[in-house]
Order: C-alpha cells, then sequence, then structure tokens
C-alpha cells in the first residue's frame, strides 16, 4: 500500500537531486527545512513516524540515485581519458543496441572496452555513412573513426542532443565514413540477437513486398524501425495530434496485450464445456490468460528491438499483469507507481525523458477518468444505452488524455493539435485492431513461408491509415505551434488541472450518487483552481504583450546565416534562414521555426534571401511551407545552384509575391524601417576565378535605416564587393553590422571595417567548423575598431535591442544555467550565484 508514497517521494528526491547541480545550497538549505518542518509535525503528533520514514529516506535514495547517475563516472571513462579533440581513434567495443538505419545511414551504441590501446569503459554511438548488414546486436568489433561532442543549437528552449543521450550515458558521438572501416571480431550470441536477425528477416519481408510510405508505416509501427519515415509523413501525424502512435511504446505494447489477453480468453471459451469448467476450478481463466500473455509481450518487445521507452512500456504492462494475478486488479495507480518506481530505479534519470513523462502521464489520465466512470456507476439496461456508454467513455479518455499531454508536447515541439481529441478515438483503435495486428501475423508467419503473407492487405491497411491520419492532419484546428511553456506555466496548469479534476469528481459523484457521496467540495482544491486559474491567465495574457522596440536577432544555426528583425510596429523581417549543404538535418524544421515560434512569430511580412548558397537558403524552404509570408526578396541570380528550384517552387505553390531586388531601386518602407538594397547592382560580374567566391560577392546587401539608427546586412561578399560598395559611395557606416562570410579572412577588409566603425559586430558561424571562421585578425579588426564584437558558435543566440541609450545586447549562453562541478575553477558558491543571476535575468529578458 505505500508504493505510491514511496514513489513519489523517491521522485521528489530525483528532483532535488537535479537541482541540486545547478543550486546545491538552494536546494540544500531547503531540503534541511523541509525535513526540520516534517520533524516538528512528528514530534506533534500531526504526522507518524513511519510516514516521516516514508518521506524522507525515499528522497534522499533519489536525491543520491541522480547524483550518482549524472555526475560521477568512473576513472577509466573514455571523456576522462580522452579529451574532445574530434579526432580519427581506433576502438573495440560490444554493440549493445539494434541498428537504427535510414536510408544512407547507420547507427549503433557500441559499449567501449579499448580506445586507441588504452582500456576505457563508457558508451558512444556510432554512425555508418551508409546501410551496413555486416554487424548486428551482440557483435564484439573494432571500429576507427572521428570522435565528437553530440553536436548542438544555442538557442532559448532549444533541444539539447547532448543532455538527451547524456541520460543514456552516451557523451561522444563516432563518425565512420563506411563499413570498410568496421571489424567484426566475434559474432554476437544468444536469444536477443536471434530475435534481432528475426527482425531483420522480418523488415527484409516488408521491403520486398509493400512500397512508399505505407511500407514505411508498417515497419515503424511494428517493428520500431523509423529510418523510412520522412519529415512530411511525421508532420501530417504530429498535425493530426496522433505522432505516439508511430513509436513502439505503450501505446503499442498494451494494444499487443490486450489482444493477447483477449485472444486467449476466447480460445479457452472455444473449448468443450466440461473441459472449460473443470478448468475453472483449478485455476482463474483471467489469471491464465495474462501468464500466457507476458511471455508474447515480452517477444514482442524484443522483436520491436528493446529501446529504452518500449522496455519501459514492457514494466508498466508487466506490473498490470502483476496486480491481476495477485488480485489486485483494481489497484491501478498502486501498478503504475510500481513500474514508475522500477524504471527510475534503474534509470534515475528517465523521469526528465519525454517518453517517460507522456507515457505516465497519459496512463494516469485514462487511469483517473476509468476509475471514476467506474466509481460513478452508470447504468445500460439495453445495448443503445451500452454504446452510449462506451462512446462517453472513449470520448473522456481521449479529452482527459489531451489535456494532460497537451501542454508537454507544446514544451518540446511547439505544437498542439486540436484535432487529436478526434482523431486519437479513430485513429489508436484502427492501429491496434488493424495495423499493428496484422502486420505483426504476416511478420511472423513470413519467417517460416520466406514472403510476407496477406501483402497486399497491409498495403491497402497501411495506405488506407494514412488517409484517415492525413484527414485529420488538414482540418483548420489541427495545427497550432504555441511558444514552448516553461517549467513554471506547466507547473501552474498542473496544480490547476489536478484541483479542477478534484472539484469535478466531487459534483459528478455527488450528482451520480446522493445518498453515498457528500455535496461539500474541498475548499482546499476550490482555491488551488482559483489561484492557478487566475495565474495561468496572467501568465499567459502577458505573452500577448510584445516588447517594445526594434530587436534583432540571430539564432545559432550552426554553419549558416540567419537575422530576424522585429520592429516597433510588429513587423518582421527573416535575413535568410541557414541550412545544412545536403539538406539532411532540416534547420528550418528542427531549429529556426521552433526559434521563430517560441519568439511568438506567426507572419514574416518580409523575407529575403541573399544569395541561394544551402546555408542561408534551405532553412528557408520550412519556413516557407509553414509561415504566413509578405513577400520574398532575392537577386534572382545563381538560379541553377541546387536546391534553387525547390526554393522557387515553393514560393509558387505558397502564392508568394516574389520581388528581384538590385541596388539602385527605390527604397522600400516597412513600418518605421526604410530598406534599401546597396548589393548587388544589375551590372555587377564577379571577378572571382571560383564559382563559389564569386556567388557569395553577388550576395545581396541590405541597409536597414530606423530612428537615426542604422543595420548593415552582408550576406557572404568578398573584399571584391566590399570594395565595389565603397567605390560607389554607397553610405556602409551602421549600428550593427552582420559581419560578411561568417568571419572569413577573404572577407572584413580593413577599408570596410573602418568605414561601416559598427558598434556592434555580430559573426554568425557553427562551432568547430571546418573552414576555420571566424579568422582571429578579422575579430581583431573589429575590435581595434571600436566594436563589440558577437559570435553564434561561443555565444549562442545573440539579440541586439535597440534602447534610447544605446544598444543592448544579449547572449544565450549568457543565460543557460551551468552545472556544478568541483573540479571546475569557479567555486561551488560562485556558480550557484551566477545561476540565479541567470535565473533572474531569463525571467526579464526573454
Amino acid at each position: 500500500k505505500p508504493i505510491i508514497s514511496l514513489t513519489l517521494a523517491y521522485t521528489v528526491g530525483l528532483l532535488l537531486g537535479r537541482g541540486f547541480l545547478y543550486l546545491p545550497y538552494s536546494v540544500s538549505f531547503l531540503a534541511v527545512v523541509v525535513v526540520f518542518i516534517l520533524v516538528v509535525l512528528t514530534w506533534f503528533e500531526k504526522i507518524t513516524l513511519r510516514r516521516l520514514f516514508l518521506i524522507v529516506v525515499p528522497s534522499l535514495i533519489g536525491m543520491a540515485a541522480y547524483l550518482y547517475s549524472a555526475a560521477w563516472l568512473p576513472a577509466n571513462h573514455y571523456t576522462r581519458v580522452f579529451p574532445d579533440d574530434k579526432a580519427t581513434h581506433v576502438m573495440t567495443g560490444t554493440i549493445i543496441s539494434p541498428l537504427d538505419r535510414d536510408p544512407d545511414r547507420t547507427a549503433f551504441v557500441l559499449d567501449l572496452v579499448d580506445l586507441d590501446g588504452t582500456p576505457v569503459s563508457g558508451k558512444v554511438r556510432v554512425s555508418v555513412r551508409e546501410a551496413v548488414t555486416i554487424i548486428g546486436y551482440g557483435d564484439f568489433i573494432r571500429v576507427s573513426g572521428k570522435m565528437f561532442g553530440p553536436a548542438g543549437y544555442d538557442n532559448p528552449s532549444s533541444f539539447d542532443y547532448g543532455a538527451y543521450l547524456a541520460q543514456s550515458g552516451i557523451y561522444r558521438i563516432v563518425g565512420v565514413k563506411n563499413s570498410g572501416s568496421i571489424t567484426v571480431l566475434h559474432a554476437g550470441r544468444g536469444l536477443f540477437r536471434t530475435i534481432q536477425d528475426w527482425r531483420e528477416r522480418i523488415r527484409q519481408a516488408f521491403l520486398a513486398s509493400t512500397s512508399g510510405p505505407g511500407s514505411a508505416i508498417i515497419q515503424a509501427m511494428v517493428l520500431g524501425e523509423e529510418g523510412g519515415l520522412t519529415d512530411g509523413l511525421r508532420d501530417r501525424f504530429m498535425a493530426a495530434g496522433v505522432t505516439h502512435i508511430i513509436s513502439i511504446s505503450g501505446s503499442h505494447l498494451g494494444m499487443v496485450a490486450l489482444l493477447c489477453f483477449g485472444l486467449v480468453r476466447l480460445l479457452m471459451r472455444l473449448m468443450p464445456e466440461r473441459h472449460y469448467h473443470l478448468l475453472t476450478v483449478y485455476a482463474d481463466p483471467k489469471k491464465i490468460a495474462a501468464l500466457i500473455t507476458l511471455p508474447l509481450v515480452l517477444f514482442y518487445t524484443l522483436l520491436a528491438g528493446g529501446q529504452v521507452a518500449t522496455v519501459r512500456s514492457l514494466i508498466m504492462i508487466t506490473a498490470g499483469l502483476a496486480a491481476l494475478l495477485l488480485d489486485r486488479e483494481n489497484a491501478l495507480m498502486h501498478s503504475l507507481a510500481t513500474a514508475a518506481l522500477a524504471i527510475l530505479l534503474t534509470g534515475p534519470q528517465s523521469l526528465f525523458d519525454i517518453s517517460f513523462q507522456l507515457s505516465f502521464i497519459s496512463v494516469l489520465s485514462i487511469g483517473y477518468t476509468v476509475l471514476l466512470w467506474n466509481e460513478l456507476g452508470l447504468k445500460a439496461s439495453h445495448a443503445a444505452q451500452k454504446f452510449r456508454n462506451s462512446a462517453a467513455l472513449l470520448i473522456l479518455i481521449s479529452l482527459s488524455t489531451s489535456l494532460a499531454t497537451g501542454p508537454l508536447v507544446a514544451h518540446y515541439f511547439n505544437q498542439f493539435s486540436l484535432a487529436g481529441v478526434v482523431s486519437n478515438m479513430i485513429v489508436v483503435p484502427f492501429a491496434g485492431l488493424v495495423v499493428v495486428p496484422l502486420g505483426l501475423s504476416s511478420g511472423v508467419l513470413s519467417l517460416f513461408t520466406h514472403h510476407l503473407p496477406f501483402a497486399a492487405l497491409n498495403q491497402f491497411a497501411a495506405d488506407a491509415f494514412i488517409g484517415i491520419v492525413t484527414f485529420f492532419s488538414r482540418l483548420p484546428i489541427a495545427e497550432f505551434h504555441p511558444p514552448s511553456p516553461g517549467v513554471i506555466w506547466l507547473l501552474t496548469y498542473g496544480a490547476f488541472v489536478l484541483s479542477l479534476a478534484g472539484v469535478a469528481r466531487s459534483r459528478l459523484l455527488y450528482h451520480a450518487k446522493p445518498l453515498e457521496f457528500s455535496s461539500h467540495v474541498s475548499r482546499a482544491a476550490v482555491t488551488t483552481a482559483a489561484l492557478s486559474g487566475t495565474l495561468l491567465l496572467i501568465i499567459t495574457t502577458l505573452h500577448f504583450f510584445p516588447r517594445r522596440g526594434v530587436e534583432v536577432s540571430f539564432p545559432d544555426v550552426g554553419q549558416g546565416d540567419c537575422s530576424l528583425v522585429r520592429l516597433r510596429s510588429g513587423k518582421t523581417v527573416l535575413i535568410d534562414g541557414g541550412g545544412a549543404y545536403d539538406n539532411r538535418f532540416d534547420i528550418g524544421r528542427r531549429v529556426l521555426a521552433p526559434y521563430l515560434w517560441n519568439k511568438g512569430v506567426r507572419r514574416l511580412d518580409l523575407v529575403i534571401l541573399s544569395h541561394p548558397h544551402p546555408d542561408h537558403m534551405n532553412g528557408l524552404k520550412f519556413i516557407l511551407k509553414k509561415f504566413q509570408v509578405g513577400q520574398v526578396w532575392e537577386s534572382g541570380l545563381d538560379s541553377d545552384l541546387s536546391g534553387y528550384e525547390e526554393f522557387r517552387d515553393i514560393i509558387t505553390e505558397k502564392n508568394i509575391p516574389r520581388k528581384t531586388v538590385f541596388a539602385g531601386d527605390a527604397p522600400a518602407v516597412l513600418g518605421e524601417a526604410t530598406f534599401t538594397v546597396l548589393h548587388p547592382s544589375q551590372g555587377f560580374v564577379a571577378r572571382e576565378r571560383q564559382a563559389y567566391a564569386a556567388e557569395n560577392d553577388r550576395s545581396l546587401v541590405v541597409r536597414i535605416a530606423f530612428d537615426d539608427r542604422v543595420c548593415l546586412f552582408t550576406g557572404d561578399i568578398h573584399r571584391e564587393a566590399e570594395q565595389y560598395l565603397l567605390k560607389s559611395g554607397q553610405d556602409l557606416k551602421c549600428d550593427l553590422l552582420k559581419v560578411p562570410h561568417h568571419g572569413s579572412k577573404t572577407s572584413s577588409s580593413d577599408d570596410f571595417v573602418s568605414t561601416a566603425q559598427p558598434k556592434v559586430a555580430v559573426i554568425t558561424c557553427g562551432r568547430g567548423n571546418r573552414f576555420g571562421h571566424p579568422a582571429s585578425d578579422v575579430v581583431a579588426r573589429y575590435e581595434n575598431a571600436g566594436a563589440r564584437v558577437y559570435r553564434t558558435d561561443v555565444d549562442g543566440a545573440v539579440t541586439v535591442r535597440f534602447e534610447s541609450d544605446g544598444l543592448q545586447t544579449l547572449k544565450w549562453n549568457d543565460l543557460a544555467l551551468r552545472r556544478t562541478g568541483l573540479d571546475k575553477v569557479v567555486s561551488p558558491w560562485q556558480q550557484e550565484r551566477e545561476n540565479l543571476r541567470r535565473m533572474l535575468l531569463r525571467k526579464w529578458e526573454l
């Protein structure tokens, strides 16, 4: 019975442990105060000594467990032995994860035993730039590749890939050119390897007999192979509010468990009546079904790859089946607490994983709704009433789950789908009763038939499934992109929903059973609901009062260019959008769009493409698709470059006005700002022999003037274009300068810098880029000219605000919290004070 209290206390300890890494003295003081209060309450017999023990001891254990898992590494851990030097290393180890496949990439987790001849410990994620078939789970291999830290983007509320991997004990990524750099020393063996080989055979059967998005969906939902899912397909599921159905997690295992349980019960009922009654004398049929279901679900977990999220779901289902076996099937919350405690004991950092949070919050909301429904005991005397009650329960479950998980989805993905309330009632049953059972049974049969049975039926079901999702994704209410809610907002929302649920429960039970339940409603619940609801309304309303004044932001888009101008009138201008060269990682989708949504930007009045190089253009493609855009400016030059035609096609498809601009065009007025194109003129011809450099010199140079202030955006121009500008007599003096070509030594000549005389110069470039940007002499040149220099590779996102008394500059890396470490130069107390200062700045400045 105390399992819920134990789990809650242990969870509080995990939270304290996480907070201790950033605010050790504050958290320690808070813990001491709480323990003192509990001791005083025990002394005055307000709580029992047993209750005190159940609160304090699990909390201390949870705190210690988190600190041990997050902050301690063995002496021979590879991060202690080898620095992050981005050099090529030779390493040996065992593959401890299923292969993660994309069409032209294979990734897996390697448990190291040796690195360049030195015995080490620890896990790395290996990424091979081709499809690899010579390796599998459990293989002991030697591999050669470049080791580097996980790349990330330092923007407010951005996804921290490094922290995500660190939760699984992975601190480095190894990049491998091809399978020729891998040698299998010993092949893997054992049950899990055998099942993984079966998984690969089933995957090949799906590939051979199905095609298109339907094949990708079947592989993802049945085998957990998500490499074939395109970003566009994922977008449809996200917009429809059913993205959870793609990944194998609680919903999939739950459906498989229910099907197996129901099938076993059906088979037993088909037994001769005499044998069935004899069976019930010796055993409960439900318990027999539960015992048979458990190994089947375990097999499916292993077949699906045994991923962390899937194993967590297995633990939850196992706890539920165990409750049935122990005659505790009504103790749903106790079973859920047992599962949560088991997961958090083995992996304390799982508490901060999105899949864990979404899984347990959704199951909690479902459990609460079902238990309340059972307490209400609504009667149904005929089939129509039974159907009505079932439909009402399904709607309530979908609604409660959406309300419970919606803010978390918005927090992590900047998206909330109102269509999900309805779509889940149709999509989830269709997946659970048709797509998954049909695909799984066909896949298992293919191990014996050597081809995929019912291939056409699988293809039809998958295509129909995608059609249903597509329908919901196109509804007007499907796609809404709010700013990522902060922790304070989420906590306030949680208090509001929980207290409101308590009030609603009391009122519903009284109206349904007035003789059994009192009409009294807890004053604490009503007060909490009123206060939290009011605070929630105030916080939300304040967000819609934008900061006045002009603001220019330079988000961290890696090795690329991107600038966002927000005018006092509310007009917004985006200049370039960053982008990867092969667009494999979509900067626009994963970095820039969330940045804009978090800024509250829904419409871009003007988008300017300086020149169609991928590190300026590719990130704009997704932005043009998802945002309202008033107009696009470009030079129209270099139209034969790769990807430019797609850029133009999107503009045409979205009916966005497009304008080619050159130096000499009449200045344009937008809001209170005047936009003047300074370069290139229509007659400009770059003399650079290298085509790429010549394209850089044809970048648009745009001057934005307002209130006697000037911003200058220079694209990737080189010295030749700079000299052309100087000779043309253009007014280059500015307050804010976007430094040409990422601070390259081929740009920012002495004459250009001395003429521009910027007060603030911002260099946009990626950390550790292979071009050596920015050049040290270029940085020194601006500093010697009196400019304050900022770099997105060092400072993260940079925001410049034009105040009446000058330019105020904010660097995201000056606002991000830093972990306290005893081995650092800064003392823990100094680091804590700095973190408190940063928390205060983030509250008032962002």
